[in-house]
């Protein structure tokens, strides 16, 4: 596909689930939802609002071709790695029978349908997630909370030099991570929408590998820095994933929707298919940005509560999102509790009765063990010049 074709096809896609919002919400709150395209070389999306809740809605949503044709890119390189079977060894050791990664792409669709189906997922979550951000109107509560005077809010920190720490970091932090749940549960409400039966399971992890592919564009080559408090404007795009991985296990395991979409989906089943994915992304990833020659103990998707520093991370996320909560309930323009970020009774005593956390010891160690010999396991079997042996492809 030629990038103007990725171009064409990002439009149309875009411009349908903007024409349907529009039609099927915005009318009915007499307000506006309008596209914009931009020309400048940076991998970017962004959310702008007039921020004046007590008028109907003027909202906007950017994309940048760049970003359209460097995720496009992405996923077509993805699809490659996996369709070579370069690391097929590596997979039948990582991942049982039933969620091989070739199978699950190529069972049902084909070469041409999986890649584009990726893509489209993958853009779909990233204009969801602005919409999330317009929807809760996140530039209004992080003016109210933090003081400030932004009217836009962008993929990449781009608004200001300055790194911001504190509560104001916290704010930004939790405003995305609830854009991304906002995000998920449309994504998978179009999923449901779009496919039934058995071609549900595949679909699923296709859309898994696109939202994984487009957060691992955002990480980067670097390793994983250990963040015990929000520091800057957007969370590490791994604690994103992590976050969003059992808001998508948990809502299609429930049994009441398996008589909508026509087929039964286990937890288990779907445990194993998001690991699949983002693993799979993860050891993409790191074949074509391949630096050093040690593999990071923290690139892969781990468990929120077993990744170093997430204990307080969380606690400090949590108490901030209780902070902003009614707020934005009382602004938010439409959509039901589904959509609204939170987070489990469980998970809230068991942060309080977790003593305090150091950085020598590992929380619920019984979790990390499988992930560490994962790690070994995928350190063992990779090859030197995974580089050079990727690029030949």
């Amino acid at each position: 596909m030629t990038n103007y074709e990725i171009y064409d096809l990002a439009g149309n896609v875009i411009s349908s689930i903007a024409n349907d919002l529009q039609n099927g919400i915005y009318d009915k709150l007499n307000g506006e939802l309008s596209i914009i395209w931009s020309e400048e070389r940076s991998v970017n999306a962004w959310a702008e609002s007039s921020n004046d809740i007590n008028k109907p809605a003027c909202h906007k949503i950017g994309f940048t071709y760049e970003l359209v044709r460097q995720i496009y890119r992405d996923i077509e390189s993805y699809c490659k790695y996996i369709e070579c079977n370069i690391d097929n060894k590596l997979f039948e050791t990582l991942f049982q029978d039933d969620a091989q990664p070739l199978n699950l792409l190529a069972t049902h669709f084909s070469k041409e349908a999986y890649t584009s189906n990726m893509f489209i997922g993958a853009i779909t979550w990233i204009f969801f997630h602005e919409l999330g951000h317009l929807n809760q109107e996140h530039g209004y509560i992080r003016n109210v909370f933090n003081g400030t005077t932004i009217s836009s809010i962008h993929e990449c920190n781009i608004n200001t030099k300055k790194l911001i720490k504190g509560k104001e970091s916290a704010i930004s932090h939790v405003t995305e991570l609830a854009a991304d749940f906002e995000a998920v549960h449309f994504c998978i409400l179009e999923l449901i929408r779009q496919f039934k039966g058995d071609n549900l399971k595949p679909s699923i992890f296709i859309f898994m590998c696109g939202i994984s592919c487009v957060l691992y564009r955002f990480h980067g080559a670097n390793p994983f820095i250990k963040e015990e408090v929000p520091i800057g404007s957007h969370p590490n795009p791994l604690i994103r994933l992590e976050n969003m991985v059992p808001q998508i296990y948990e809502y299609l395991s429930i049994p009441a929707l398996h008589k909508v979409i026509n087929i039964e989906l286990s937890r288990e089943s779907l445990v194993k298919m998001c690991q699949t994915a983002s693993t799979t992304v993860g050891l993409f990833w790191l074949k074509i940005n391949y630096i050093k020659p040690k593999i990071s103990d923290n690139f892969f998707l781990m468990g929120p509560l077993n990744r170093p520093g997430m204990i307080s991370y969380l606690s400090i996320i949590i108490k901030t999102w209780d902070e902003i909560e009614p707020t934005i309930k009382t602004v938010r323009r439409t959509g039901t509790k589904l959509g609204l970020l939170n987070f489990t009774e469980e998970l809230r005593t068991l942060l309080n009765n977790i003593p305090n956390y150091d950085n020598k010891n590992k929380v619920i160690l019984l979790k990390y063990k499988p992930y560490k010999c994962r790690r070994k396991i995928i350190k063992r079997v990779i090859i030197k010049d995974v580089k050079s042996t990727y690029l030949s492809i």
